[in-house]
């Protein structure tokens, strides 16, 4: 296997560059590390929007995390211009394209996860029409909207098993945590709210203060249907990703639930169920990659058979469907074979 994008450890230090091939020493000294995944390089050349600096998201990174230590005016100032320039990306066209988490240690999961989070919360306000006055305050407060669990007990944080009903009480505190530290300072109070409010549902079902509706403001909903996508797609010491796929589809299922039709369609116009690089099982019987997207067609893309090298494109083959993704687990499997078999579809589920 061969890294498609270098390693950084948590302060941002490269650990491995682009095109390492992995080895099984470091591959165990990832995980002695604490590395919870990496990217690895596809069979074919593929092709792949402009995706977002990584020197953009790991000098937000580091922001962040300084930010967290003191809340100067400085910092703030820094972290002002890491939002101004995930802005210009976004704007810009560049596309929201994996994530930070995938290139980190799980010690800055919260870090990288808030960093994740803020790229889509934007996005999605981008394609809603927002200005940039109002996609400054997402933007704020996306990347500060996990601020609060600094004050939870790393025990709580970091177990690998269910919260029992009195840690997820303590954890249901953050939102309350991260309000009141920022309310102590200069901070724009939409941005305070979405801080606040982003684990509110439109049904009344969330926390902390059992909000629904209108009563939670627009840009709490785009920041915390960024928050369960980020979530379900990363790795966890508990769990493991959930395929973009699935996610995508079970937000989708949340709409007047969890989150207004508005942010769900806001963010169904910067996601795609099957990324490109993606190995899935077709209805046909082969695996395949996913290699170009079709505007506006997320479920017919074109993809590569594996066994073959055969493009299809899937906008017109409309007797061939994707059937759904190849389990990580699978992939191993996969590559010792060659990808060069057709496979049964009663033995990819």
């Amino acid at each position: 296997m061969i890294l498609e994008k270098p390693l950084y450890d948590q302060n941002g230090k490269l650990l491995l560059k682009k095109g390492s091939v992995l080895t099984a020493r470091n591959i165990l000294a990832m995980h002695r590390t604490g590395v919870m995944s990496v990217r690895v390089t596809s069979s074919f050349e593929i092709e792949r929007e402009d995706e977002i600096r990584e020197e953009i998201q790991l000098n937000a990174l580091k922001v962040i995390k300084e930010w967290n230590k003191s809340f100067d005016k400085k910092v703030f100032a820094a972290l002002l211009k890491t939002i101004e320039d995930i802005i210009d990306e976004i704007l810009s066209g560049k596309a929201v394209v994996g994530s930070l988490s995938e290139i980190c240690l799980a010690d800055t999961y919260t870090y990288t996860h808030s960093i994740d989070v803020t790229i889509l919360a934007i996005a999605i306000g981008a394609k809603m029409g927002y200005n940039r006055k109002k996609l400054t305050c997402l933007g704020v407060g996306s990347i500060l909207h996990d601020l609060g669990k600094t004050k939870i007990p790393v025990e709580i944080l970091k177990k690998p098993g269910k919260l029992t009903p009195t840690e997820f009480s303590i954890m249901q505190k953050h939102p309350v945590y991260g309000y009141e530290t920022i309310k102590q300072h200069d901070v724009n109070r939409i941005s305070a709210e979405i801080v606040l409010n982003h684990h509110e549902r439109y049904d009344g079902s969330g926390y902390p203060n059992g909000l629904h509706g209108n009563e939670i403001n627009e840009l709490a909903y785009i920041c915390a249907i960024a928050d369960v996508y980020s979530a379900m797609t990363a790795d966890r010491v508990y769990r493991k990703a959930l395929p973009p796929h699935e996610a995508y589809e079970m937000i989708i299922a949340s709409s007047e639930i969890n989150f207004t039709s508005v942010t769900i369609n806001g963010f169904i116009k910067c996601i795609v169920p099957y990324p490109v690089g993606s190995i899935v099982y077709l209805s046909n019987g082969y695996i395949a990659q996913i290699y170009k997207q079709n505007p506006g067609l997320v479920f017919r893309p074109v993809v590569k058979i594996l066994a073959t090298n055969e493009e299809i494109n899937l906008k017109m083959e409309n007797d061939i469907v994707i059937k759904e993704t190849v389990r990580q687990e699978d992939l191993r499997q996969l590559a010792i074979e060659g990808s060069a078999t057709k496979v049964s579809l009663t033995n990819a589920y």
